[in-house]
């Protein structure tokens, strides 16, 4: 079991606090935040149904967010649904960009008003500042990911009043990141640790924690870094974070110190050994101290995601029944863009499967299946896509009944942050030598060292080292972006037609739906 639960409803219910470290959450029509916000347990409950729009929608993290992400990257290949992703002709009135926009928008409305009202209620001040921490943290998140998906967008930090339909203008990219690393700041200092208890309250695991503020941060200041490199560079997709005032050099030192702060955090630890690190994607080991912040899985009938169904083979008994069966890995991307005898990536991914009607087995090259037929044993032709095995869930019953959670920063991802940070500020591949061989030792590969590489060749290696650790789990899109070979890269793998990216590529369209009701947008 998950140790942090949604429970979805249409209505509020009570939330009560106990010494056991689970969250039971759902969110809940608000009828009036005047009325509403009133004690301590209205605070938990608003806090509540800010986590729950993690999921609340099929367009973020519940099912359409992640793939989205894989069919914009140069991975491999998904369901037609997401053509124009894959092909990077994505236009204004693509159904998952407006799910996603509305989600995410929803998303910041619920951490406004809990940001703008607790402050009011007569309570337990430590736990004030910690509700207030993680929401804002969730909105910091959230326009995170608007702001790499979409570039400049309208910015809301308070509740709308009501009679205010008044649409927004667009931000400016930097007023976006000071509000995200404003909100961040703030969760750093009184977000609580992982499962630490203070008094009669207890941070239950799946919450946002100090650790997790770090790491987002981390993550934010090396976007900005590499994006005005690359800006500077020549690479026009990234020419926004021209705005930036400070070097980009001081953007990663920036990355680093927080990176500094995430590793040394309570609670959270890399994995030992090889069988640990395949372990930390056992759908019955959520919450595992090497996940700094997920979004929670559920075996309860609509309370889960679909990430075990888009992720693994339909009816193999990987998943539950429904869609599904969607996103592979292509074989251009295993050869080329990831060491394939990497221990990560042979103990990864699915190496056979059954169906009712043909056993798969991987190839020798790892880069596809093998089919046989289970009824007269004779093989088929080579079946050129890999699964990872990353998200299965076998008790799964349904399409969003997974225990598998979504993993929106992990530690080795800042280990990896760290690694890039320390060689871009002293312009030495060599300083990136030690956190990268943690992250290798710890699964059985030797040793690597950058000592003898340019800062080119390096920039490109720790791509692989990211890719391999790290595929298939939302990284990949945002990585090509911001180092600057989106269109290199995509080319490589879907050809000139299919890869072609250009600078306005580099993000989405503001969805029609956004657009057409918002006259502050051109």
């Amino acid at each position: 079991m998950k140790d942090f639960k949604y429970y979805l409803s249409a209505i509020l219910v009570f939330f009560t606090i106990s010494s056991c470290n689970v969250l039971d959450e759902e969110p809940f029509t608000q009828p009036s935040t005047e009325n509403f916000y009133q004690n301590e347990t209205d605070a938990l409950a608003a806090l509540t149904a800010s986590y729950a729009r993690l999921k609340s929608g099929v367009g973020y993290y519940k099912q359409q967010f992640m793939p989205t992400l894989f069919a914009s990257s140069d991975q491999g290949l998904s369901t037609y649904l997401y053509n124009e992703f894959k092909r990077g002709i994505v236009t204004s009135t693509n159904q998952s960009l407006n799910n996603l926009w509305k989600e995410l928008y929803l998303g910041i409305r619920e951490a406004n008003n809990v940001i703008a009202n607790v402050p009011n209620i007569d309570m337990d001040e430590e736990l004030k500042h910690r509700i207030i921490g993680e929401a804002k943290f969730l909105r910091a998140l959230h326009y995170f990911n608007l702001v790499r998906c979409f570039g400049e967008v309208p910015l809301r930090t308070s509740p709308v009043e009501a009679g205010d339909d008044q649409g927004l203008a667009v931000s400016t990219i930097v007023e976006i990141y000071d509000s995200i690393i404003d909100d961040l700041n703030y969760a750093s200092l009184y977000c609580w640790g992982r499962n630490e208890s203070r008094g009669n309250y207890t941070n239950d695991l799946g919450r946002a924690t100090n650790t997790s503020a770090h790491a987002l941060l981390a993550k934010v200041y090396t976007r900005i870094a590499s994006c005005k490199r690359t800006a500077n560079d020549g690479v026009l997709g990234n020419e926004l974070y021209l705005q930036f005032s400070e070097s980009y050099q001081s953007y990663y030192q920036y990355a680093k110190d927080h990176s500094d702060l995430a590793i040394s955090g309570q609670g959270f630890n890399l994995s030992s050994s090889l069988e640990d690190w395949v372990s930390i994607f056992d759908a019955d080991n959520g919450n595992n101290e090497e996940m700094i912040f997920d979004v929670q899985g559920s075996s309860l009938s609509g309370q889960g995601t679909a990430v075990s169904n888009l992720f693994t083979p339909r009816n193999a008994g990987l998943s539950g029944s429904g869609f599904g069966g969607n996103n592979k890995l292509k074989p251009l991307f295993i050869n080329n863009m990831i060491d394939k005898f990497d221990n990560r990536y042979q103990n990864s991914i699915i190496t056979q499967y059954e169906t009712a009607t043909r056993q798969f087995n991987i190839n020798p090259w790892s880069t596809g299946y093998i089919p046989t037929n289970l009824e007269t044993g004779n093989t088929l032709g080579t079946l050129w896509q890999v699964w990872t095995a990353k998200y299965i869930d076998t008790e799964a019953t349904t399409e969003y009944t997974s225990r598998q959670n979504w993993h929106v920063i992990r530690l080795a991802d800042v280990y990896l942050m760290r690694a890039e940070a320390s060689a871009e500020i002293l312009s030495d591949p060599s300083a990136a030598n030690p956190d990268i061989n943690i992250l290798r030792s710890r699964v059985g590969m030797t040793d690597i060292d950058y000592s003898s590489m340019s800062m080119q060749d390096f920039r490109e290696e720790i791509l692989r080292e990211r890719a391999v650790e790290l595929y298939m789990e939302g990284h990949r899109f945002f990585d090509l972006t911001r180092f600057g070979v989106y269109d290199e890269y995509c080319r490589f793998v879907y050809g000139d037609t299919d890869g072609a990216r250009q600078p306005e590529d580099y993000t989405w369209p503001i969805p029609i739906i956004e657009v057409s009701t918002n006259s502050e947008i051109d």
